[in-house]
Formats: C-alpha cells, structure tokens, sequence
C-alpha cells in the first residue's frame, strides 16, 4: 500500500503524505504501480463522462474530460514535455539543452508543443468511434454493447480507451526509466525513479495493462500497445542521443508521446 500511495502522490494531484522515500533499490517496486494509476484515473475520467454526455454535446464532453484530466495531473506530464521540447529544439549542445531544461520558463517550442499536443489528443478523443472500440472486446458480447443507450455506450467507450491511454502513458515512464540512466551530474525530480528501475520492472509493470488490454480489446489492442514501445523506445533513444540519458522532464514527455500514440492507433487500428 505504501508503495501505490507514494506512486499516486507522484504521479497526480492527490495528497497522501510523504512523496520522496529514501533512495534505495527497493524503490523500483514503486514502478508496478505506474500503470494502475493510469488506470484509475482512466475510471475516474469515465465517471465523468456519463453526466458530461448526459448534459453537454459530445463534442463539448470530450474537451470537459481533458479539462479535468489535465486537473488530475496538475499538467505535471505536460510541463515536462514542453520543457523537454524548448530543450531538445534549442538547445545546440547537451549542456545547454539541460540548462533550457532546468528553466522553469516556457519557451516558444514548449508553448507551440503544448498547443499541438493537447489539440491532437482532443481531436483523436473525440473522432475515436465508440462502437468500433466496442468491437474489439474478447469478453462482451457487441449486441449487447451496441444496445445500450447511447450515451452510456460513448462514455463506457470512450472511458476504456482513456484507460488505456493513461495506462500505457505511465508505463512509458518506467519503460523511459528502465532504458535509460540519469541524465543530469545534480539531483532532480526524475532521479529517484531512473535510477532504481530496471528492465525487470519494465516487464512487471507490463502485465496488468497487457491482459487487461487484451481482455477489452483483443490482438489488436495487444498491437496498440507494442506500437506505443516501438514509438517510445525510438523517443527514448532520440533523448538519449541528445542529453545522454533522460531527466523528470523527458519522462513527462515520453508519457505524452506514448498517449499521443495509443489515441491515434486506435483511430486506424
């Protein structure tokens, strides 16, 4: 228990005490948890949806639910990326890459990235069809599904491709610790994770999305899910190339790259 509530405490806005733990290897045990709180706050989008479709038009729910999405994280994700990407893109040397980095300013690449990334996820939320998710349950029955309500049948849906968006989007952040070493010579907020997780807690972190993706959304949901580590691997790679390991801040991004690519592919999959 102590171990979830010090990934919830990480990982979102919810208070539950003492953040940092000594720094140790038994802290990689933390990783396991990564993408079940994902997969909670997948639940709590999900409940937010049914008032959201019940009063609003689908095209203003999908927006709420981002809002609050956003609000769950305290844009904490979403400030890495942007950090990451003012680095990346102006920076010419490692050094001042880390430097731009560090820079609790948002810089005109960070703020363009962030307009183009939380546009693309809208757009991808709310063109995903409902009932061609549906489809791909290996567990329910679609004319049972299709014989819902409408309204329950968009935010049951839609709910489950948030699960495994913010699922898989944690479980990026392990994968992104375990590939990788730490990036900068003085501490940081990142440190604590890349340092304690390895490949063994990569692979453990993977089985409760891997069957639950299977189980709601079968072979092709398995591919979604190898489609996000081949994109994310390539992005780890990439930053490591250019900073030589990553940070908090690319983590962050590497989770809105892998969200990013889990909404897309199930747009053409």
């Amino acid at each position: 228990m102590k171990d979830f509530l010090w990934a919830l405490n990480f990982l979102t806005i919810v208070p539950t005490g003492k953040r940092w733990y000594e720094r140790s290897p038994e802290i990689g045990n933390v990783a396991f948890w990564f993408p079940i709180i994902g997969l909670l706050m997948g639940v709590v989008l999900t409940f937010i949806y049914f008032p959201t479709t019940r009063f609003f038009p689908y095209l203003v729910a999908d927006a709420v639910i981002l809002i609050f999405y956003i609000l769950i994280t305290g844009g904490f994700h979403l400030d890495g990326f942007a950090d990451t990407c003012d680095g990346l893109f102006g920076g010419d040397t490692r050094e001042k890459r880390l430097d731009i980095m560090r820079d609790s300013r948002t810089g005109s690449y960070g703020a363009l990235c962030l307009i183009c990334t939380i546009g693309l996820k809208y757009l991808c939320l709310f063109s995903v069809d409902p009932r061609d998710v549906a489809e791909l349950s290996v567990i329910t029955d679609y004319k049972t599904i299709k014989g819902l309500n409408p309204i329950y049948l968009y935010a049951c849906e839609k709910g489950k491709v948030l699960f495994f968006m913010c699922a898989i989007g944690r479980w990026s952040q392990v994968l992104g610790a375990g590939l990788s070493s730490y990036a900068r010579d003085e501490q940081g907020t990142g440190q604590i994770i890349i340092e304690n997780v390895n490949i063994k807690h990569v692979l453990f972190s993977s089985f409760v999305p891997g069957i639950l993706i299977f189980l709601f959304c079968g072979i092709k949901g398995i591919f979604i899910f190898f489609i996000a580590f081949i994109v994310v691997t390539l992005f780890i790679l990439y930053v490591k190339k250019k900073i030589g390991g990553m940070t908090g801040d690319t983590l962050g991004a590497a989770n809105e790259v892998s969200e990013i690519t889990v909404l897309l592919a199930f747009l053409v999959i």
